[in-house]
C-alpha cells in the first residue's frame, strides 16, 4: 500500500489504514472482522462493544482507527474527563455525527459512527451509578461541571454498551484494572455480556521482520541481515518501537543500515525488554509449573528483594488461607537467604531468595483464577503511603485538581512523592510545588513522611510559614503599587477635564 511521505513520524506514516494491512494476531483480527461485519449487515449485534486489550505497541488503537468501511470516528481518550456526563455526550455526538464526505456528496447517512474510548483501564472508581439529575446538570452547566474526574464513568459505559446504535470500540492494556479489585469477576461478566473481549499478544519475530523490510523498502533503505536480526531480537514485540528504531537508524544510514549502526542505537536507546512486575506476577500466579513460574519471575524488572515484597503483599489476596500456611516456611527461608547476602558472598542466597517463594506459589496455584489475578502495588513500599496519614490530603488535592480520589492516588500522588524525594535530588525545604498547588505546611510534611512534632518537622513548618508570610507581604506591596499607579493615572486624566 502506498503511503504519503508528508508525515515526518514514521509510526504515523506507516500506520495501517485497513485490517488487511495489519500484521500479527491473525486470529484476533478475524474476530474483529466478524464483529464489524455484524454491524455492517444492518442488524445490531448482540454485543455492541469491542474491548481490545493487550500490551502497548501491538496495534490496538491502529485497529480502532481503521476506516476501510468509511465509518466516522468520535474519540474520547484518557486525557479528557470521562465521567458519566462526558461519556453520554460522546454517545450523543456519535449518533448525530455526519462525515464531511457524506455531507458534501448530499447522500443519505448510511455509514456508522464508531465511538472510540482509548485506555478504558484508566477509568477510575467503581461501577456505581450517579443520578440522572447530576448527569443532565453537568451536561447543561455553563459555570463548570457538577461531576468531576471519572465519577459514574464505568456505569455509564455499561449503559452505553446496552443501548448504543453505533459500534463502541474500547482499548486497554490491562482489563483487570477496568474490572477493579472488588467483585472483579462480576464486573468482568457484566462488561463481557455486552462487549466482545479480544486480547492481543506481542507480535512475533516473523511479523516484525516483514514490517521492517516493508518500511525500509518504501524508504529505499537497505539493511544487512545480521543487523536486522539484532534489531528484531532486542524488540519485545512492539511494532511502534520497531518503526521508530528504523526511522532513527535511517538518519545516519546513508541508504544502508549495518551492524555498527544497530549496535550504536542499542547503546544509546534504553528499552525495557523485561516483563513488568505486574505481568510477571500474573504469569507466575496463573502457572501450575514451577519452571514457568520461575521463568516469569526471573524475567521481571524487579530484583529478588523487591519480588519477595511484591509476593508477600499479593499472596494475601491471591492465595487461600490454607495455601498461605503451606508456603509460610518457604517465604521465611527466602527472607533469611536474602538477608545473608549482606554478611557473606554466598551469591546463591540471591538465587534461592527468589526461587523458593516462586516455586511455593506455583505449588499452591489456584486453578479457579481463570487467568484473572489482580496485582496491586505493595502499600508498605510507598514512601509516606500510610492511609491514616494521607487520606485527608489526597481527598483535598483530588477535589482541587477536579479528579477522583482513586485517579489522583494512582496517577498524580506517585509524581508528587517523586518530586519531593531527597534520594532523587529534591530538597525537603523547597516549597515551590506545595505553594503552587495550595498545600499547607502540614500537607508538605505529610508528603515527606515527617512527623510535625519532630525537630525537623517543626523547623520545616517554621520556614514554610516564613516563606508564606514573605509571599503575603510581597502581594500586599504589589497591590499597593498597582493601586497607587491607578490613582495617579486617574488624577492625570482628571487634569485634562
Amino acid at each position: 500500500m502506498e503511503h504519503g511521505k508528508e508525515d515526518d513520524d514514521w509510526a504515523e506514516r506507516y500506520r495501517p489504514s485497513t485490517l488487511s494491512d495489519m500484521e500479527g494476531n491473525g486470529d484476533k483480527i478475524r474476530r474483529v472482522r466478524i464483529w464489524l461485519e455484524g454491524w455492517e449487515s444492518g442488524k445490531t449485534p448482540k454485543k455492541r462493544g469491542l474491548l481490545l486489550s493487550g500490551p502497548p505497541g501491538v496495534g490496538k488503537t491502529t485497529l480502532a482507527h481503521a476506516k476501510e468501511k468509511g465509518w466516522s470516528i468520535v474519540e474520547l481518550n484518557a486525557s479528557e474527563q470521562r465521567n458519566a456526563a462526558a461519556i453520554r455526550s460522546s454517545a450523543t455526538r456519535g449518533s448525530q455525527y455526519v462525515s464531511l464526505e457524506t455531507f458534501s456528496a448530499g447522500s443519505e447517512t448510511t455509514g456508522k459512527t464508531v465511538i472510540l474510548l482509548d485506555e478504558v483501564d484508566h477509568l477510575s472508581g467503581g461501577f456505581s451509578q450517579v443520578s440522572e439529575e447530576r448527569i443532565h446538570t453537568t451536561m447543561g452547566s455553563e459555570e463548570g461541571p457538577v461531576l468531576k474526574g471519572d465519577s459514574g464513568g464505568k456505569a455509564e459505559l455499561l449503559n452505553l454498551l446496552n443501548k448504543t446504535e453505533n459500534p463502541v470500540i474500547m482499548t486497554c492494556n490491562d482489563p483487570m484494572k477496568l474490572w477493579g479489585r472488588g467483585n472483579w469477576r462480576r464486573n468482568r461478566d457484566r462488561v463481557n455480556r455486552v462487549s466482545e473481549n479480544i486480547n492481543f499478544e506481542r507480535v512475533g519475530t516473523t511479523d516484525l521482520r516483514r514490517i521492517a523490510l516493508r518500511v525500509l523498502d518504501s524508504e529505499s533503505v537497505g539493511i544487512d541481515p545480521e543487523a536486522l536480526d539484532a534489531l528484531i531480537q532486542r524488540n519485545p514485540g512492539d511494532l511502534r518501537a520497531l518503526v521508530k528504531d528504523l526511522q532513527s537508524l535511517s538518519v545516519t544510514a546513508n541508504g544502508h543500515v549495518d551492524m555498527a549502526s544497530v549496535s550504536e542505537l542499542s547503546g544509546s536507546v534504553l528499552r525495557d525488554s523485561q516483563i513488568n512486575v505486574f505481568e510477571s506476577l500474573k504469569r507466575a500466579y496463573n502457572s501450575d509449573s514451577g519452571l514457568l513460574a520461575s521463568e516469569a519471575i526471573l524475567n521481571s524488572d524487579k530484583d529478588p528483594d523487591e519480588i519477595l515484597a511484591w509476593l508477600s503483599w499479593n499472596n494475601q489476596s491471591v492465595i487461600s488461607s490454607r495455601g498461605l500456611e503451606e508456603i509460610s516456611e518457604a517465604m521465611c527461608n527466602s527472607d533469611s537467604y536474602l538477608a545473608a547476602k549482606f554478611t557473606n558472598r554466598a551469591f546463591r542466597s540471591w538465587y534461592w531468595g527468589s526461587s523458593l517463594p516462586t516455586q511455593a506459589i506455583a505449588a499452591v496455584s489456584n486453578s479457579k483464577n481463570d487467568g484473572g489475578v489482580f496485582i496491586s502495588f505493595p502499600e508498605f513500599l510507598r514512601r509516606g503511603g500510610e492511609t491514616w496519614r494521607n487520606i485527608d490530603l489526597i481527598e483535598k488535592l483530588a477535589e482541587s485538581f477536579g479528579t477522583s480520589k482513586s485517579s489522583f492516588r494512582e496517577d498524580l500522588w506517585p509524581t508528587l512523592l517523586a518530586i519531593h524525594d531527597k534520594s532523587l535530588g529534591a530538597s525537603e525545604r523547597d516549597f515551590t510545588v506545595a505553594k503552587k498547588i495550595g498545600m499547607t505546611g502540614e500537607d508538605h510534611l505529610a508528603v515527606l513522611g515527617i512527623p510535625k512534632t519532630s525537630k525537623v518537622g517543626k523547623s520545616i513548618l517554621e520556614e514554610f510559614g516564613q516563606v508564606e508570610e514573605k509571599f503575603e507581604i510581597e502581594e500586599i506591596v504589589l497591590k499597593e503599587i498597582v493601586e497607587q499607579s491607578n490613582d495617579e493615572s486617574q488624577s492625570t486624566l482628571d487634569s485634562f477635564g
